[in-house]
């Protein structure tokens, strides 16, 4: 028996040196970034020719992109819009009072240059910043990167590398392997995994850093993950736990919204055996990011970055409301087509975004736009929302506590 023991010991030893062999050799080449390219196959970047485009937000399209014709007095128009923006935030960066007309500026738009500077403070991660670095100390992010090239789990680096080779490729800030955007998207997935370890790393997490790193800095992704999963506003950090808690009470919610709001969709998608977790997974874990149009994505963020985590929630009884007479008509194969990636031609951008806004004054009313506090007992989920969820395994590689093999850092969290 002792002897039986004393192997499997010497296995788990061994096993683990693989491993951390394994997370060491990760770890370096991010490092070394692309001053070698030896080891990186054809097959591996994407094949960019003098055929293929560029919109104006950075993705690259295999087909030609028609220009877009701007009327000199729209131009005009845009210029003062911006020009307006940029004045109002120059005043709110030196102030810690929201500008009057905030509100109703966001929901119309942000202007694209502007976004760098007004996320941050729409996040406030100057403020979240001093709230952890007064209680941890300062330089944390850098510590943070220094904590996981030792502390990292093997489980957390092998999934973030495995997902940031399949992050936005078609964008010309990751095209390439181990470019600087992936350098820095590593960092920053790897330093919050040692640095949130209730959460560690989720696949989905890999999106929506790359996604704010298209507009923030890096130590700025950093501290945008920290809001948005540990602030009052956001509360996203139990989207991502173990257990996927939080996206089971989402489905839930949404289910029950559909019955109640939009009962026509709900009982041609209830007689097409298309239960809520087949499309609104995607929707709920990345907020939307890869399933409606990348112009609409960046509106839907200005307004959720602003307003909190209500968005998310009327955003997606928002898309079966706007496109009910579509939906409708829609089999089980074409309907899982629709929801891939909402039809950016069947789409009127602005038409949706005041569908959205009554929505969500309609789920405010009904008291509907936030999930309901935890009863004592949970009960039994019903299989009509849930029996196709996909398991924790498909999102979560972190673990919660001290067994995530990364630093136990307490996360100050605030509602600021």
């Amino acid at each position: 028996m002792d002897a039986a023991l004393s192997g499997r010991q010497e296995d788990d030893r061994a096993r683990e040196q693989r491993e951390n062999a394994i997370r060491d050799r990760i770890i370096e080449r991010y490092g070394q970034g692309r001053s070698r390219t030896d080891d990186i196959e054809p097959w591996e970047e994407p094949e960019i020719s003098y055929y293929h485009s560029k919109d104006k937000y950075g993705f690259i399209h295999d087909k030609p992109i028609p220009m877009e014709a701007v009327d000199k007095k729209t131009l005009e128009k845009m210029q003062a819009k911006e020009k307006k923006w940029f004045k109002m935030v120059q005043e709110w960066e030196k102030s810690e009072s929201e500008p009057a007309d905030l509100k109703s500026r966001i929901w119309k738009g942000c202007p694209n240059s502007l976004r760098g500077r007004v996320w941050p403070q729409l996040l406030k991660l100057q403020q979240i910043k001093e709230i952890n670095e007064k209680a941890l100390g300062p330089d944390l992010y850098e510590r943070m990167k220094q904590t996981s090239k030792k502390r990292s789990s093997h489980r957390d680096i092998v999934q973030i590398d495995l997902d940031i080779h399949r992050t936005f490729r078609n964008h010309e800030m990751f095209q390439l392997k181990y470019d600087v955007m992936q350098q820095k998207l590593f960092n920053v997935l790897s330093a919050y995994s040692v640095f949130n370890t209730s959460v560690g790393y989720c696949q989905a997490m890999s999106s929506l850093a790359a996604f704010l790193l298209m507009y923030l800095k890096e130590e700025e992704v950093f501290w945008a993950l920290t809001s948005l999963l540990r602030s009052a506003k956001y509360q996203m950090n139990n989207l991502y736990v173990q257990d996927l808690e939080k996206l089971h009470r989402l489905i839930d919610h949404h289910l029950i919204l559909r019955k109640k709001f939009t009962h026509t969709v709900h009982k041609h998608l209830k007689k097409q055996e298309f239960i809520p977790s087949l499309y609104v997974t995607r929707w709920f874990m990345k907020n939307f990011l890869d399933s409606v149009p990348f112009s609409l994505n960046l509106r839907m963020w200005d307004i959720f970055l602003y307003e909190g985590e209500e968005i998310s929630i009327a955003m997606s009884l928002c898309i079966l409301r706007t496109f009910k007479k579509t939906l409708v008509k829609l089999n089980m194969e074409q309907l899982q087509e629709f929801f891939q990636v909402l039809p950016e031609k069947q789409l009127d951008e602005e038409k949706l975004l005041d569908n959205l806004m009554e929505v969500l004054s309609e789920l405010r009313r009904s008291r509907m736009s936030v999930l309901a506090p935890l009863p004592p007992v949970q009960p039994v989920r019903t299989s009509e929302s849930m029996s196709t969820l996909p398991s924790n395994k498909q999102f979560n590689n972190g673990t919660n506590g001290c067994d995530s093999g990364g630093v136990i850092m307490p996360i100050y969290e605030t509602t600021v």
